[in-house]
């Protein structure tokens, strides 16, 4: 069996399209493409796995520092999205898909759809406005001003907390930044990306978090970039005319230096490259990074492949462990901190060792010395199904203040069934200019992503987990949501994990990137996109609690008005498989009695002319009981 990596992030073909779309000139971003590795054959050695192997020290480098407010007093904005140039990029790919197909018993063992769930308007006293949208963040990137141009899927990045200004949201996309009241009122403005993290206008930067501490009061602010050291590449190629690796990929970190989210950060980087790693095919850049935290550390997970495109397709996991208190100290003058790398191989994980999404304590939650990760079964057939999760533990983080040396624990769990690939989502049929403009007949669907377990919360000794997974309904398949509480303990360095409860959230529809957030007792709510026959692609939440799961009505947050109609879902583009970019992820989280959640969705603001996505963001109380 060969792995390759193909979706998620749209491969994009080098060069430059001759082509014009109502008389704009369209420049295409490198591809990274698709590679083969031969897949793990290894087996639990029982049901508890102790890691002490897989850690090294790496140095995490100082950037500079930035000023939002001074940021945004530097950004001019084109006069008009129609006089500016547009270049599109699309982030990168990052699926792992086998070829072959699933035996009949494995297309039997798909969930079928036993409690579907019906749609209603919302709860009471939900709050909402649209937020960054494609137009917006073109603008804000515009090739104009040296920059990305348009990019596609946004990756939905949410951070709330206190402020001077008050309860601030802070919504961090591919590739802007911008700051709101609760009300939608913004206070700050767009902010490139580029120059979130102060790096030169042309660099190509993905997948952002954000952060807000509860114990600390701080904000931190991630993205990675692919190879970028005094040089960014274009077109496979090192701007300043070396090769790889002295183009190195990076991960960058802002700090902030005081509680105010409108000021000071100091940025950090971690060399991803991994370049004397030349056996599995590196430099390598690490992609899809995840953020968690808990009361000791800050821990971010990429998934490392290989720059090459001739190389192997996908190495394995690394999780970067940094102490959350030397990270802030250091922002403000201290020494640098330690940062702890672990690796977790392709080749010695039963679960490919792909996507281990790290927790983060909500706020309140009291919580042990260790961090958690949480992993589904990458290392299927094609549409196959799985009925287990693996979970990791790091144990005794406070360890991280002092270079203590570290331990990882693992143990499986069985679950419910899961599917590797839900089908792609249709949407309902309506107006698509662009598709129109470029010989497109039809409404394009959208990709569903995979079995990735999304962001995982740790509150009230459980963790909250999700992921899309098909389901039957009625003589067809469907994507829904399929959600986890599990409960893990520690003993003696022996992790066993539990389920206390689990299921999902099936529809008439299609669900996208479900997401849950939860207060310290475990209630709120799971948010994500719905799409399907009767619905452009719209924003939805269902009521969410420990003791009870998920409800059983998906409440729309905000109906979409409108089909997606992106440079990513026609071929034309030289962007599209036959399926539109969406999403990547949506997000959620608990502050002061609300959950506060946000996703991509279709909303009836100005459209940028290769695409048309929007975002939602909203809140609403924590549900009684």
């Amino acid at each position: 069996m060969t792995w390759r990596r193909s979706r998620r992030r749209s491969a994009v073909a080098a060069g430059v399209l001759t082509s014009t779309c109502a008389g704009v000139a369209l420049v295409a971003a490198p591809i990274f493409g698709a590679a083969t590795v031969t897949p793990t054959t290894a087996t639990l050695t029982g049901y508890h796995v102790v890691r002490s192997a897989g850690f090294s020290k790496v140095p995490l480098q100082r950037v500079g520092t930035v000023n939002l407010r001074s940021a945004v007093a530097k950004y001019v904005p084109p006069s008009s999205s129609a006089a500016r140039q547009q270049s599109l990029n699309a982030a990168p790919n990052r699926l792992l898909q086998h070829p072959g197909s699933a035996t009949a018993a494995q297309r039997a063992a798909l969930p079928t759809a036993v409690n579907v769930a019906r749609f209603g308007n919302n709860v009471a006293g939900v709050h909402g406005f649209d937020g960054v949208t494609a137009l917006i963040n073109g603008g804000a990137n515009s090739p104009d001003i040296g920059s990305v141009g348009d990019v596609s899927p946004p990756d939905q990045g949410l951070a709330v907390g206190p402020s001077p200004a008050g309860t601030v949201l802070v919504e961090f996309l591919n590739d802007t930044l911008n700051i709101y009241a609760p009300n939608g009122k913004t206070l700050l403005g767009a902010v490139p990306a580029f120059q979130v993290f102060g790096l030169p206008s042309n660099t190509f930067l993905s997948d952002p978090r954000a952060y807000w501490d509860p114990a600390t009061g701080h904000w931190f602010l991630t993205m990675f970039t692919v190879g970028n050291k005094g040089a960014t590449i274009t077109n496979g190629q090192c701007s300043n005319g070396a090769a790889p690796p002295t183009c190195l990929s990076q991960q960058f970190i802002d700090v902030s230096t005081t509680n105010n989210p409108f000021g000071n950060y100091a940025v950090f980087s971690i060399d991803t490259s991994d370049s004397a790693n030349t056996a599995n095919g590196c430099p390598c850049f690490g992609d899809y990074d995840m953020l968690g935290a808990d009361h000791n550390g800050i821990y971010i997970e990429t998934n490392e492949f290989p720059l090459n495109p001739g190389g192997p397709g996908f190495n394995g996991s690394v999780i970067y462990a940094m102490p959350k208190l030397g990270l802030i100290s250091a922002a403000n003058g201290g020494p640098i901190p330690v940062v702890e790398r672990y690796t977790v191989p392709l080749t010695s994980d039963p679960f490919a060792g792909y996507h281990l999404s790290p927790s983060t304590v909500t706020q309140g939650a009291p919580a042990p010395s260790r961090e958690y990760f949480v992993e589904s079964n990458a290392n299927l057939p094609n549409n196959a199904t799985a009925k287990n999760l693996e979970v990791f533990a790091l144990l005794n983080t406070k360890g991280l203040n002092s270079g203590a040396k570290l331990t990882m624990v693992e143990s499986t769990v069985n679950t419910e069934t899961y599917s590797e690939l839900p089908p792609n989502a249709v949407q309902k049929s309506g107006p698509t200019p662009l598709g129109t403009s470029v010989g497109f007949q039809g409404t394009p669907v959208l990709d569903t992503d995979f079995n990735a377990v999304q962001e995982v919360t740790y509150a009230g000794g459980n963790l909250f987990a999700e992921l899309d997974t098909g389901f039957g309904y009625k003589s067809g398949i469907n994507s829904g949501a399929a959600w986890f509480v599990l409960h893990p303990t520690v003993a003696a360095r022996q992790l066993s994990v539990k389920v206390v409860r689990e299921g999902y959230v099936e529809t008439s529809q299609n669900l996208l990137y479900p997401v849950i957030g939860v207060n310290k007792k475990g209630s709120g709510f799971m948010a994500f996109a719905v799409a399907g026959p009767n619905f452009y692609p719209s924003a939805a939440y269902v009521n969410f609690s420990a003791a009870t799961g998920a409800g059983n009505v998906v409440h729309i947050a905000a109906r979409g008005v409108a089909p997606l109609d992106d440079f990513t879902c026609y071929p034309f583009f030289h962007f599209s498989t036959g399926q539109c970019r969406y999403g990547d992820y949506s997000m959620a989280q608990a502050y002061n009695g609300n959950i506060y959640m946000a996703t991509e969705y279709i909303g009836p603001q100005p459209r940028d002319t290769l695409s048309n996505w929007g975002t939602r963001v909203f809140w609403a109380p924590v549900p009684a009981g």
